[in-house]
């Protein structure tokens, strides 16, 4: 098998600074993870903020740090470097090949889509964003690391598209394309111009669509490979 991971993000139009952080990482004990944070706010202080926090996350995964403790102990840090004043929401989506499981770990309003064997489901239990409270839980999901299974993470400027003109993004056609045999890319892709297309191509918001999708593909030489394609 092999896990494909994909990331499509922009910022809030006219604003050109994301606030939105995502980080990549590469597990210690095999697998990869995606931190996905939304700082509170746009431009060049709120990706200040969510930079730092995402690379926390990423350098706690790396040393590593279990995913329900990484969430704990960037709460605890933005929570004392900002006085509880300041929040921020946070999605981890991992595929740990030590334990041979996806996790998926929240602490955000938005939702995780997950498809496996032909259906789709939405992880939404209501939980409270990072930096807000001292004693935080996030919530987590265990899922099998089987063959055909995706994760897909958001941040609120997805799932709020198209709202100021009254529309609003629909999941079940989210979880219907994650059924339909896409990659990572072609997926992370549809979803985040399907956002765009509910804001008149105009973001009001800044924008993450984070796809990790187990395939069948044989990789006997384990490459492992990155590509990215950032606008200058």
């Amino acid at each position: 098998m092999e896990v494909q991971v994909d990331v499509a993000k922009v910022g809030k139009y006219a604003v050109g600074v994301s606030g939105d952080s995502v980080e990549v990482v590469e597990r210690p004990g095999g697998g990869v993870s995606i931190v996905i944070i939304d700082g509170q706010g746009h431009g060049r202080a709120a990706k200040r903020m969510s930079h730092m926090i995402a690379n926390q996350a990423a350098r706690l995964i790396e040393d590593g740090a279990r995913d329900g403790a990484v969430m704990r102990v960037i709460n605890d840090h933005l929570y004392a470097f900002r006085d509880g004043k300041v929040s921020a929401t946070a999605t981890l989506l991992s595929a740990d090949l030590a334990h041979g499981c996806l996790v998926v770990s929240r602490n955000s309003n938005t939702p995780v889509l997950v498809a496996a064997g032909g259906h789709a489901r939405v992880l939404d239990a209501p939980v409270e964003p990072i930096g807000v409270r001292r004693l935080l839980k996030p919530s987590l999901t265990h899922l099998e690391l089987a063959e055909g299974t995706v994760l897909m993470g958001f941040t609120d400027g997805v799932i709020h598209a198209g709202r100021s003109r009254g529309e609003k993004l629909s999941l079940q056609r989210v979880c219907r394309l994650l059924t339909t045999g896409l990659s990572a890319g072609g997926l992370a892709d549809a979803v985040l111009q399907y956002a765009l297309d509910l804001e008149d191509g105009r973001p009001r918001d800044d924008m993450v669509v984070a796809v990790l999708k187990v395939t069948g593909d044989e990789n006997k030489l384990g490459i492992r490979r990155i590509s990215a394609s950032y606008p200058v």
